[in-house]
């Protein structure tokens, strides 16, 4: 192909020590593990993308630099300078050379592909605009198609199965009907172009001119029309059902394991944006300004279906690219593929530029890869992207360091790169400047003629790996054999003298489940181990107190056991937060240890066991309102089964608002446990489906969205950090939630709208908690564009464990970051991380201001708090005084009920909270009366809270039941100024 760009690489000047940060980079790219040692390799790596950006010019203006001259933080990011393209295409020649055969064609070192001015070029508006699948999706494709020519000789096909199925539904020419048709011909496009279909050999086709064509022809459909059509129908069953194709339906936030469904999404997406763009090539420059309004919103919706679908068309390329660089270790490829597939940008350009879409995406999508065996090079021409990182600051070098041998950038990008090998995490994109000292000594020639990257060739002993895998394979089969013929019934004789070992209790009380994790029940002394993930060692040591503080009880007498029960693991995948649930169980293990040791003349020794439920409460419930787990774990269920065992009274905890937890309470319900929540505010838990035998310490989601509204119509330190919106008296609110979680997030979001709507616009921004990390950065950019736009605040009424992950893009996006002020967030359910550690905010948020709710305000310095802050070296809250009240509360029933009923069961435990109830409850999470036909507690106390500046906490707000003595609290602000809202 004509290469119009070439230029006469001698005549190229080259920045002082670029050929030393080339040297590097040829290095990985003959092994993209390079310096890693075998048996220290992790499955998952990643090479960071290298922006080639330009040393700012001495004593030149810029965004380093204040208008007055004042010097600011140096960003290390560099200048963007056109000319730095000639390096990038200077680096793709190294990539070919002459083959030594005798055919004396072009030979391919590494995979690459370049997006040169030839792809460009199919970004210009007019051109093929009569095309379906737009700019970027056959920018994608060419750089497909160039990484499947270059292959290197002798490594095989490059197989793209992912990104050809996702390409293939894209550019899909099938008529509109209903669902079930367009999945019928979405199923059948990819099957005709990559199925394996059945044929016939010239054998066979000989046999039938024996036959005689007639009566052949009848065989052959005989036998193969119902075999071509199961395997039609199987291979659409592997493709919408199968494993390979599951993260679509995530990226795209469609619900199920239907490939075929979120192919659909993709689709229309894909049309939305093409009619837009054409829409917008064809509007009239004219238009009046209300026409002008609606075409700009709709051109954001078009620009942001096409991201997706250039996310989904990349993360389908990255994951056949990650297949492809690790064969199986059986194939005679594998030690050839050792070199990653490189993608050159040699014009990164603007926000509009390809290079700069394409750069975008690949930043957001890489880090959920887990493999990423791609290594791009590019130049910054125009801009430099926001979220390039700086290289490593240089340290001192040694003392016998030569100079000149390998700078300090050469040095910096052989760090980053060698992290990125090692498997540890690493930003995705890094900027490298160079230096504005041209070097025109020898080295200014290293790169034209000394051609140093070498990718490995072909040698006779790489057949030595399929050739010992059919051994190893033949060697199993026969051991099998030798095995099943010693079974008895199958040829062999029983030579066991009794039963077999009783199975293990970890595997009865606590099993392995599909995430990793370990679910059930444990008294902290049985060998059931749950903790696993992040935050094991907080829960091992809160196990082995439990083991303690159990072995004290004394069973011999008259005791009762209580369950906490909530999700106290993440999976072995997850990045999630520490769960709300931890603080809570150390609030209840200081009140068994306290209760237990009273003097009182009758009271009842409290046992407890503690229960895991799994990331998402997956485990803690089966079928019923539980749809999301398919094993058969249930460990309510395991609760129920020693209820008698173990004399169980009740159940606390639960913590999280989720049809999986309301099952679980309906599970303990049919066998008269009571069930009290803590940490629990979803209106469905106190209405509709909800058992008899459950009570929450907390209020719902209808008080609570009653209190936030309030306050955000009226608080002056809100009003502070927004404005009224046009036409209205209160700010407009950026409410930010899960359209998945319907027990919290969408019923918390409905309530609020109503209670708000009238003082203030809110704009619901959706954000899932199970979401793909890469589509974070897209909502932190949608939420700083409405604030930038809007003046407004943030509510937050996502789930607590992704609130860090969202602050940390709202942190880095640049609109939230050169906002005038910062950014008010109001969070019903804050990260617990940024309530025990408040010093957090304005050291790695500083951009933006944290107002939460709370349902209590413990006393630093009262007993509870100090004796927490004793016992466990954090700081008491909410959740942990919720905790802590829970088993108090139980406790009192207990004691009431011992003197009547020293037999009590737990369903007696019910039958007294909805006669008799709980009233003026004196707990460490405010004053609560609950039962007697009310599920939760009167006039509950709500507090809003406020992480100051300096990373104090203060009180903004509080209403409701704080003191036994007096009426509750119905007003709050400065000097009393504002009515709470009242309790219904």
């Amino acid at each position: 192909m004509p290469q119009p760009h070439r230029t006469n690489e001698n005549d190229l000047v080259l920045p002082s020590g670029f050929d030393d940060i080339v040297r590097v980079i040829d290095r990985y790219v003959v092994d993209r593990r390079n310096g890693v040692p075998h048996g220290r390799q992790r499955a998952g790596h990643r090479l960071p993308a290298l922006i080639l950006t330009r040393e700012p010019a001495p004593g030149a203006t810029t965004e380093g630099t204040t208008p007055d001259g004042a010097a600011t933080a140096d960003t290390g990011q560099g200048e963007p300078d056109p000319a730095l393209s000639a390096l990038v295409y200077a680096y793709h020649h190294r990539l070919v050379r002459l083959s030594t055969g005798e055919t004396g064609h072009l030979a391919s070192l590494a995979p690459h592909a370049l997006v040169d001015e030839d792809l460009l070029a199919c970004e210009h508006p007019g051109e093929d605009t009569d095309r379906p699948e737009g700019p970027h999706v056959r920018l994608l494709d060419r750089v497909a198609r160039q990484l499947r020519v270059t292959m290197p000789d002798g490594s095989g096909t490059l197989r793209l199965t992912e990104f050809d199925a996702c390409l293939s539904v894209l550019r899909a020419d099938i008529a509109d009907g209903d669902v079930r048709d367009e999945r019928l011909a979405l199923r059948d496009r990819i099957y005709d172009k990559y199925a394996w279909k059945f044929g016939f050999a010239a054998e066979a086709a000989a046999l039938g001119e024996q036959l005689g064509a007639r009566r052949w022809s009848a065989i052959t459909r005989l036998v193969t029309t119902p075999l071509a059509w199961l395997w039609r129908w199987s291979y659409g069953v592997r493709i919408d059902r199968g494993a390979r194709f599951r993260w679509v339906g995530g990226m795209l936030d469609e619900p199920g394991r239907s490939f075929l469904n979120a192919a659909l999404s993709l689709r229309d997406a894909h049309l939305r944006s093409r009619a837009q763009d054409r829409a917008d090539r064809e509007a009239s420059a004219d238009a009046g300004a209300p026409a002008a309004s609606a075409r700009s919103a709709a051109s954001a919706v078009s620009a942001r279906d096409e991201a997706v679908v250039r996310q989904v068309l990349l993360t389908a390329l990255l994951h056949d690219l990650a297949r492809a660089a690790r064969p199986p270790v059986w194939s005679a490829r594998r030690p050839r593929r050792r070199w990653p597939f490189v993608l050159l940008l040699p014009t990164v350009g603007g926000d509009d530029s390809p290079s700069r879409k394409l750069l975008n995406s690949f930043s957001a999508v890489s880090e959920e890869t887990g493999t990423c065996p791609l290594l791009v090079l590019g130049a910054a021409t125009t801009d430099i992207p926001p979220y390039a990182v700086a290289l490593p600051r240089p340290g001192v070098p040694g003392q016998n360091a030569r100079p000149g041998t390998c700078g300090a950038t050469a040095r910096a990008v052989a760090s980053v790169l060698a992290a990125g090998a090692s498997g540890q995490s690493v930003e995705p994109v890094r900027a490298v400047p160079l230096s504005r000292v041209p070097d025109n000594g020898t080295s200014a020639e290293r790169p034209a003629v000394q051609r140093t990257v070498r990718s490995r060739e072909r040698r006779g002993s790489d057949w030595l790996r399929p050739a010992v895998a059919g051994v190893a394979v033949l060697a199993v089969m026969a051991v099998v054999a030798a095995g099943l013929s010693r079974v008895p019934g199958l040829g062999g004789t029983d030579h066991r003298a009794g039963p077999g070992p009783a199975p293990r209790a970890t595997d009865t009380w606590c099993p392995l489940v599909g995430t990793g994790e370990r679910v059930g029940i444990t008294d902290g002394s049985d060998g059931c181990e749950l903790a696993h993930g992040l935050y094991a060692p907080e829960l091992r040591l809160l196990e082995d107190r439990l083991g303690r503080q159990n072995a004290e009880v004394d069973r011999s007498g008259p005791y009762r056991t209580l369950v906490f029960f909530a999700p106290l693991s993440v999976g072995s995948t997850s990045r999630r937060t520490v769960p709300t649930g931890l603080q809570m169980l150390r609030g209840a293990l200081l009140a068994q240890d306290q209760v237990n040791h009273l003097n009182l003349k009758s009271q009842m020794p409290i046992r407890l066991l503690v229960a895991n439920a799994g990331e998402y409460f997956t485990f803690g419930s089966r079928g019923g309102l539980n749809t999301s787990n398919d094993s058969d774990v249930d460990v309510a269920h395991m609760i129920v089964q020693r209820i008698h065992r173990d004399r169980i009274a009740g159940v606390i905890g639960l913590t999280q608002s989720r049809p999986e937890s309301l099952q679980a309470a309906i599970e303990l319900d049919a066998q008269g446990v009571t069930v009290l929540g803590t940490g629990v505010s979803g209106q469905p838990m106190v209405e509709g489906d909800s058992p008899v035998s459950y009570f929450q310490l907390s209020a719902p989601d209808e008080r609570v969205a009653r209190v936030m509204a309030s306050f955000a119509r009226r608080s002056p330190r809100l009003a502070a950090l927004t404005k009224p919106a046009p036409g209205h008296t209160a700010p407009a609110a950026v409410l930010v939630f899960d359209p998945r979680d319907t027990y919290f997030s969408v019923d918390l979001k409905k309530r609020f709208t109503r209670a708000y709507g009238s003082a203030g616009p809110v704009h619901p921004v959706p954000y899932g908690e199970s979401g793909k990390d890469s589509q974070t950065p897209a909502v932190a950019a949608s939420v700083c564009a409405l604030i930038r736009r809007t003046n407004g605040f943030v509510v937050y009424a996502g789930r607590s464990s992704v609130m860090y992950d969202l602050f940390y893009y709202l942190q880095s996006d640049k609109q939230c970051r050169t906002r005038q002020g910062r950014v008010a967030v109001l969070a019903e359910s804050a990260a617990p991380s940024l309530v025990q550690h408040p010093e957090t905010m304005p050291r790695e948020f500083g951009s933006l201001s944290l107002f939460y709710n709370q349902f209590s305000l413990p006393d630093a310095k009262g007993p509870f708090a100090t004796g927490f802050k004793e016992s466990y070296d954090v700081p008491a809250d909410s959740d942990a005084a919720a905790g802590y009240d829970a088993v108090r509360v139980f406790f009192r029933v207990m004691n009431d009920m011992l003197d009547t009923d020293p037999q009590f069961t737990p369903s007696a435990v019910v039958t007294y909270l909805q006669s008799t109830g709980v009233t003026d409850f004196v707990g460490e999470s405010g004053i609560m009366t609950f039962g007697k036909g009310r599920k939760y507690p009167v006039n509950k106390e709500v507090d809003i809270r406020e992480i100051t500046a300096d990373g104090r906490i203060v009180d903004d707000l509080t209403c409701g039941a704080v003191d036994v003595e007096a009426a509750p609290v119905t007003r709050w602000g400065p000097s009393g100024n504002f009515i709470c809202p009242p309790d219904d």
